[in-house]
This record gives structure tokens, C-alpha cells and sequence, in this order.
């Protein structure tokens, strides 16, 4: 070969190097460390090296979480530890955990939860750059998982390492280790690197939504303290593991959809619906965006007329109750949906569009009444009324504005809410009986501002 693959060990990035070049200092593309090429490894061998960081005054700080790829400490930026210093002058305690610095609690962005059913409840907990996971559940496996997690959204790429000190044998297959998960429904698709009791190392899957589990990889005879990393890149997932942080083996590698934002964090599951298990880790990274992703913007539904062939248009209204669905009917024939109401100068007023002179709507004039006046009334008009409030039907034709003014022969039932913070709510139903069957039915909350009396002209 005449490249071979090495790691940053400040970042754990992957890097390529020619055979020629070992012992060459090269820098990470990553976090930009300057990192000195290991010498290229024998033909036959299965790991993965580590590079070596460009020496540089050691400054180090008892407590602080190394980087994923190396056991051992590594000097801290001497700006990180004036920060260091002077918050634990302040009396607060401090530690890293994932790159991120916090006060004790959880972690800014971090959660924890159980997943799915389990018959006592998990929990999480940190202290001098060790954190402590307790779980149940009898298993991730089959169709359905139930464990504890402790998670990270994270946004596309990214990496995953941990550190399985401990775990307490409640089961063989007791779980502890690192997960990339699509949802937190107990049927998620996800990828999986863990270390169990007696049972070794493992890397598996769920490969879609529901689907049955499968193991990808397997190995006895380990056990914790060991390495664990997960990689995700685009829909493929690479897992490996390591005894001492340096040197990493490959588990696995495969493909499984998943959408932009996942959880990525870690796990414990007691293979014992009926015990909790304990385990803990330490040196926990998670490379990549860990923001999670803004919601989507809630769009209200379209509003749409009724169909033509709807038979809200009656003259008998009675007792009829009206929808609470956004006002809409049709005016003249066409389709009319109530876009913008207001009430004022004693005058209801629902129309289509929302700004600029009305150009198709109706008006309810009530004789100067005061919004105050008509506040939690109702108004009840039959068709055999001698004369009732005005109603002008207003449309357009071409370039000409077209009306239509009745005070009879029409059929209403007008409810109107409390008027509370000059906004008038109100139900209506309304049917004229024009040739083409005019109506409107449904729910309104009209603007009731009074308008700004105008300036006096100035002598």
C-alpha cells in the first residue's frame, strides 16, 4: 500500500499519509493541530494508529475529559484554564463533558429518559469527569427497544466515543455503550457499539423503523474498561472499539437511512426487566453539530370556500348551530373566504384580502351601534322581516366594482362573543336570496378598534 490511514489525537479525525511521509508533521483538517505522522503499520495490521501531538508546555488540569483518541492527559489552551480558574474561584465546580463546559447538572443540551417500557426508572449523573448511568429494560433487540439514554441532538455527520469503565452484571447481555438513534420511539432505526459483562463486544442495528434487530459484529472475551466509537457518515455507520484509546479496531460498518437530525448519545440496559443496571464512563466526545434543529414553521391550513354543491344556503335557519371554522361561503357565485373582520362606525365587516380598498366581502351595518352595544348578543333575522340591519354583497366584475344592498328576505343568525381587548369575536350565518344563492357560515373575530378622530385644520 502506499497510503495508509492514521488518527488526530486531539479530535480523533481520520487522516491519510503516504508510507514515505511517517514521522512527518502534518496538520488536522479538522482542529488544526499540528500532529507528527506515525510510521506506516505492517501490512497485516487490523488497527488503526494514533498520531502524536507537536509538543507544547503541558499545563494540566485534574479532572478535565481528554480527547476521544488518547488515554492519557493532554495539555489544555491556557485560555480554557484561566476560565477554569476563575470559575472554581467563584465556588462553582466545572468539568468538560463532550467539549462543552457546565455547571454541575445536566449539561446544556444533554437529556436523559427512559425509552420505552421499563419497570423502574434510569437516571444520570456526573462527578469529577465520570458520569453514571442506571437503566432497566429487558432489552434492545427484536422490534422494540427499552433502555436508558442519555443523548445529544446531532445534526448530520458526526462522531460519538465513550469510555465503558464499569457495568454491573444484571444479565450476559447487560448493554453499555454508544448509540446513534433516528427517533426516540422504542422502534427507531439505530446503530449500536457496546460492551456487555460476559458477553463481549458487540456492534448491531435496526435497519428501518420497526424492523427486527440484527447483530453485525461480536466479539467475547472483552469487557469494560474498554472503547467504544460510533461514525456516522451520510446513511453509513462505522463502529469500532479500543483498549486503550490509541489503537482502534474496525466492528462494522453499515448503512441505514436516517434523516438529518438523530440522537446521539449513551446508553444502559439491564437485560432485566426487573433490575437496574449500573454502568459508568468517561472521556465522552461528540464531534459534529450537536445544535438541535429549529422546528418547522407551523403552517395553518389553507382556507378554502365550500364546494359549490354545499347546501348551507337555506332561508330556514331556525336553530341552526354554526361551525367554529373560519368563516367562508360564496358571494355572487364565486368562492368567499374571510381573510380580515372588523367592526366599526356601527358596521361588521368581512371581506377577502387584507389590505387596500375591499374589493369582494359583504357589510352588516347595525346603525351606528357600538361595538360595546352588540358585545355577547345575537341577532336572529327571518326571512318574513319588514325590514333588518343592511347587508351590501360586494364583488367585482372586470374593472367595475359591483354591489348588491338587501334589508329584507334574508335569513341570519349572528352570534357575537365578549368584546375583550377591542376584539370582537362572533359566529354567523347568513343567506340572501339573490339568483345565485349567496352565503357565508362560520367563525370571525373582528377588529373593533375605534378609529383616531382626525386633526383639526390647523387657522
Amino acid at each position: 500500500m502506499s497510503e495508509f490511514k492514521f488518527a488526530c489525537p486531539v479530535c480523533g479525525q481520520h487522516m491519510m499519509c503516504d508510507v514515505s511521509h511517517g514521522g512527518s508533521v502534518m496538520e488536522c483538517p479538522t482542529c488544526f493541530q499540528k500532529i507528527v505522522a506515525p510510521q506506516a503499520p505492517g501490512p497485516d495490521s487490523k488497527f488503526i494508529l494514533t498520531g502524536t501531538k507537536v509538543s507544547e508546555k503541558k499545563i494540566l488540569v485534574r479532572g478535565a475529559v481528554a480527547p476521544a483518541a488518547a488515554v492519557q492527559e493532554k495539555p489544555f489552551p491556557l485560555a480554557v484554564v484561566i476560565v477554569l480558574a476563575l470559575v472554581i474561584g467563584a465556588g462553582a465546580g466545572v468539568f468538560f463533558f463532550g467539549g462543552k463546559l457546565f455547571h454541575p447538572g445536566l449539561a446544556k443540551g444533554w437529556q436523559t429518559r427512559d425509552i420505552g417500557s421499563v419497570l423502574a426508572a434510569g437516571s444520570f449523573s456526573h462527578a469529577k469527569g465520570v458520569v453514571t448511568v442506571t437503566g432497566a429494560g429487558a432489552d434492545i433487540w427484536n422490534q422494540a427497544d427499552a433502555f436508558r439514554y442519555v443523548f445529544l441532538p446531532l445534526n448530520g455527520d458526526g462522531t460519538l466515543t465513550a469510555r465503558v469503565l464499569n457495568i454491573k452484571n444484571t444479565h450476559g447481555w447487560a448493554k453499555a455503550g454508544v448509540m446513534i438513534r433516528e427517533s426516540l420511539n422504542p422502534d427507531s432505526a439505530y446503530a449500536l457499539a457496546f460492551v456487555s459483562p460476559s458477553s463481549g463486544l458487540a456492534f448491531q442495528q435496526r435497519d428501518h423503523t420497526a424492523a427486527p434487530a440484527s447483530g453485525i459484529w461480536n466479539i467475547y472475551g472483552q469487557t469494560a474498561p474498554y472503547w467504544v466509537r460510533l461514525v456516522r457518515q451520510g446513511d453509513t455507520f462505522s463502529a469500532f472499539a479500543s483498549a486503550d484509546g490509541t489503537e482502534w479496531a474496525q466492528m462494522g460498518t453499515t448503512k441505514i437511512s436516517m434523516g438529518g437530525q438523530v440522537y446521539a448519545g449513551l446508553i444502559v440496559c439491564s437485560h432485566n426487566a426487573e433490575a437496574l443496571c449500573q454502568a459508568q464512563f468517561d472521556r465522552v466526545t461528540v464531534e459534529g453539530n450537536t445544535k438541535a434543529a429549529p422546528p418547522a414553521p407551523e403552517r395553518k391550513p389553507a382556507l378554502a370556500a365550500p364546494p359549490v354543491s354545499d347546501t348551507k344556503w337555506t332561508l330556514l335557519l331556525d336553530t341552526n348551530v354554526i361551525s367554529n371554522s373560519p368563516a367562508a361561503g360564496r358571494i355572487h357565485g364565486r368562492d368567499f373566504v374571510v381573510e380580515r373582520a372588523a367592526y366599526q362606525n356601527g358596521m361588521l365587516i368581512l371581506r377577502a384580502g387584507t389590505r387596500g380598498a375591499m374589493e369582494f366581502g359583504l357589510t352588516i351595518n347595525f346603525s351606528g351601534a357600538q361595538p360595546e352595544s352588540v358585545s355577547g348578543q345575537s341577532i336572529n333575522v327571518t326571512t318574513n322581516a319588514d325590514k333588518a340591519a343592511r347587508v351590501t354583497l360586494r364583488w367585482k366584475e372586470g374593472s367595475q366594482m359591483m354591489t348588491d344592498s338587501i334589508d329584507a328576505g334574508y335569513a341570519m343568525q349572528l352570534e357575537f362573543g365578549a368584546l375583550t381587548n377591542n376584539r370582537l369575536p362572533g359566529k354567523i350565518h347568513l343567506c340572501t336570496p339573490d339568483a345565485e344563492k349567496s352565503y357565508l357560515v362560520g367563525s370571525f373575530t373582528a377588529d373593533a378598534r375605534k378609529p383616531k378622530p382626525k386633526a383639526s385644520p390647523q387657522s
